[in-house]
């Protein structure tokens, strides 16, 4: 092997190991894009389970009935016992009633959503599900319609 061969190899040696590296730098660990993972599946659950609450009152609203908001989710029979609960611990997302129209979703996140950056939408509805580490709640108004982020 003559030095060029050798001084080739190493730079090549080089450039591949600097392209894994920053290609963990700039993306994170696979184990840190399986979190973010799991997180977005845990804003897409409530945002069906949001959306399943409006389209309830929406349907009553239509048809000049009263919509009272349920006092947990299991009096929701449209939502699918899977969408109510995290896909990763199987714990239930908490859901609280704060008022004739308006509750409130948790759900408990394993990243913090300032540190990578939600795809952009042209409406800005990607900052309303800016979330921390840990649990975290969501306001709703049941008369509005969850927008998607993800």
């Amino acid at each position: 092997m003559t030095q060029l061969d050798r001084n080739f190899a190493i730079a090549a040696t080089l450039a591949v190991v600097l392209g894994i590296i920053s290609g963990f730098w700039i993306l994170g660990t696979p184990q840190r894009q399986r979190l973010i993972a799991a997180d977005r599946e845990r804003i897409r659950d409530l945002i069906n389970i949001s959306n399943q609450l409006y389209q309830q009152a929406s349907s009553a609203q239509s048809r000049n009935q009263p919509f009272e908001l349920p006092a947990s989710l299991d009096q929701v029979s449209r939502i699918d016992q899977a969408v109510q609960t995290d896909p990763i611990t199987n714990q239930a997302y908490t859901y609280r009633r704060l008022s004739d129209t308006t509750y409130e979703l948790c759900a408990t996140f394993a990243t913090d959503t300032s540190s990578y950056s939600l795809q952009p939408t042209p409406n800005g509805a990607n900052q309303r599900w800016q979330h921390p580490v840990g649990e975290h709640c969501f306001e709703f108004d049941v008369l509005e319609p969850a927008q998607y982020a993800y």
